[in-house]
């Protein structure tokens, strides 16, 4: 196969000494077009030569990926400065990996900007470590925040002794809104309530609302204190 008649950017000996370069390497004309894309490119996708060329590459990334491309193509070309994208890629199995893709623009002999040639790097196992951070970050600070909420809840109760009668057979409430009420107030996180009773975090959220607009109650340590007054829990459970 004539690999410069299918670039029209690199010899056919670049084009073989890419083939031997163990990382994904990548060629794209002055419009993003491909032009190039080396064995262990292709080995990772799946995808043949022919079928990568022009925009048939875009096809082995995630769809919510794709618009970034152009985007990162044109800043560069305009700019003439390198650039980073972190995208998915697809897998020859169908999986999605995330890689950095690193793109940087290149000049004829003459000096004239011609294309650009890049790399990717697989930066699955960074993510994923930085998506558990996160994680642990956020229920760090849940409880924190059922920690202070717990405190509020004692504090109050200790100070008063007042149960307003009648508000356990309350009329106002659904008996879902009474489930998620003693959920809350037992100090369970939005997403732990949502798993328990198998709905999702935004219909967690809307009863939690609802329950607020309801009661005439602004926050979650209210809530408690309501739960704990009309009897649905006890302040040590």
């Amino acid at each position: 196969m004539d690999m410069q008649a299918n670039t029209g950017l690199l010899e056919p000996a670049s084009m073989q000494a890419l083939d031997w370069v163990p990382a994904m390497v990548w060629v794209a004309d002055l419009d993003g077009k491909c032009r190039y894309t080396n064995q262990a490119y292709r080995d990772f996708t799946g995808m043949d030569l022919q079928t990568c060329l022009g925009d048939g590459w875009l096809a082995s990334l995630h769809p919510d990926d794709v618009n970034a491309w152009p985007e990162h193509v044109s800043q560069a070309i305009r700019t003439q400065t390198p650039f980073t994208l972190d995208c998915r890629l697809r897998r020859r199995d169908g999986r999605y990996r995330w890689y950095m893709k690193h793109g940087k623009p290149f000049r004829d002999v003459a000096g004239r900007p011609i294309g650009l040639i890049g790399c990717c790097w697989d930066v699955t196992s960074q993510k994923q470590a930085l998506d558990a951070l996160n994680q642990a970050t956020e229920k760090h600070r849940d409880v924190l925040g059922n920690l202070k909420q717990a405190v509020s809840v004692i504090e109050d109760f200790v100070r008063t002794d007042d149960s307003p009668a009648g508000y356990s057979s309350d009329n106002r409430l659904t008996p879902r809104q009474r489930e998620i009420l003693q959920l809350i107030a037992r100090g369970y996180a939005t997403r732990e309530i949502g798993a328990q009773l198998h709905v999702s975090v935004k219909t967690v959220e809307s009863h939690r609302a609802q329950l607020m607009q309801r009661l005439n109650i602004h926050d979650v340590a209210g809530l408690t204190r309501f739960a704990i007054r009309v009897g649905m829990i006890t302040p040590d459970s």
